[in-house]
């Protein structure tokens, strides 16, 4: 195998930075292990635990069919014919994007101290998945092929008005704005989807030992990794999820009885009934950090937010709104523009 790569210190570990993991410090002691590197990068994006994935219609995505359109029926009386109806359907494809990540380290490297150089790729490829969640949580939220043809298709631009169906708009302007979402997870509803005749999930390569090509052409061996991910968000029944927009977010620490309070008891409550009646036991809250402490707070200081803490999830009480999960979402943005109305036709 050979490859040709567009090298920079910034996308290739070099000798300088090898000193920070296998060097001297100051004091005489070794260097640090690629072990012990705090993860400060790090995000909480716990909506892709939740996710129930399903194998796509396609390779390329998944088909799904909508009823848009009901036959119509008819009061009839003796002797009188009934004219005849008709259901109607309309035909929706999600896409699935590939999501990749290549690493790549020159074999002179490993000479240093080969136990380092493996525990060096192991943090990479960690590093890689981490990298890889945080880009797929956040195209759950913000993806749009219009946008990036490579990509997927999110939540946000198929509840991208504040008078659209099923969206609830908190009444933020200007561009300091987030969002809080519920969602109903199924095979019916919302899901994540992989290509037709493969797996899920994310996937480990490694490419062993190659001939590589710097930028003039001539050869050094090299080894790496390849961390990919084929993966799409597929939303077969719109009702079961719901958006609150346009939440201001210089407005969240207000208390009830303050100008401009932003009421996150009155909203839920007007969000959750959007869903359909027999959906709503399974809704999950995704709420960015400064929601989730506003929640926390209005539960606490008289704002009648009705919030408690019940089953475990990854060792923590999951905080309940509603009787439905809340969970804390890094890649929901505090700095959403405002949405608009629904373009006039």
């Amino acid at each position: 195998m050979a490859t040709t790569s567009n090298m920079n210190a910034s996308n290739v570990r070099t000798l300088a930075d090898w000193g920070v993991f296998y060097g001297k410090a100051e004091n005489g002691k070794e260097g640090q292990d690629a072990r012990n590197i705090i993860e400060v990068m790090d995000q909480a994006n716990s909506i892709l635990d939740d996710i129930t994935f399903v194998e796509a219609s396609d390779t390329d995505g998944n088909r799904t069919l909508l009823r848009t359109k009901i036959p119509t029926v008819y009061w009839r009386q003796l002797y009188r014919g009934t004219p005849p109806s008709k259901s109607h359907v309309s035909l929706v494809k999600d896409p699935v994007g590939m999501l990749e990540g290549r690493s790549m380290i020159d074999l002179k490297l490993r000479d240093i101290d080969e136990g380092r150089f493996q525990n060096y790729r192991l943090g990479e490829i960690k590093a890689f998945g981490e990298s890889m969640r945080q880009e797929l949580a956040k195209a759950i939220f913000y993806g749009d092929v219009k946008n990036n043809p490579l990509g997927i298709n999110g939540l946000a631009m198929r509840y991208a008005y504040k008078n659209a169906p099923n969206v609830v708009d908190a009444g933020g302007t200007g561009a300091e704005c987030t969002s809080m979402y519920g969602v109903v997870w199924g095979e019916r509803e919302t899901f994540g989807i992989f290509p037709k005749g493969s797996t899920a999930g994310l996937k480990h390569e490694d490419l062993h030992n190659f001939d590589a090509y710097d930028e003039n052409g001539n050869a050094f061996r090299a080894t790496g990794d390849v961390v990919s991910w084929n993966v799409g968000l597929a939303v077969a029944d719109w009702r079961p999820n719901v958006r609150i927009c346009n939440i201001p977010v210089d407005k969240l620490m207000l208390k009830k009885g303050d100008p401009g309070f932003v009421d996150l008891h009155r909203l839920t409550i007007i969000a959750k009934n959007k869903i359909p009646a027999e959906k709503r036991s399974r809704l999950i809250w995704y709420v960015p950090e400064i929601v989730m402490t506003a929640l926390e707070l209005q539960s606490s200081d008289g704002g009648h937010v009705h919030l408690t803490y019940g089953d475990l999830f990854r060792s923590q009480n999951v905080p309940k709104l509603h009787g439905s999960a809340v969970r804390q979402c890094d890649a929901i943005l505090e700095t959403e523009a405002a949405l608009g109305l629904v373009p006039a036709a």
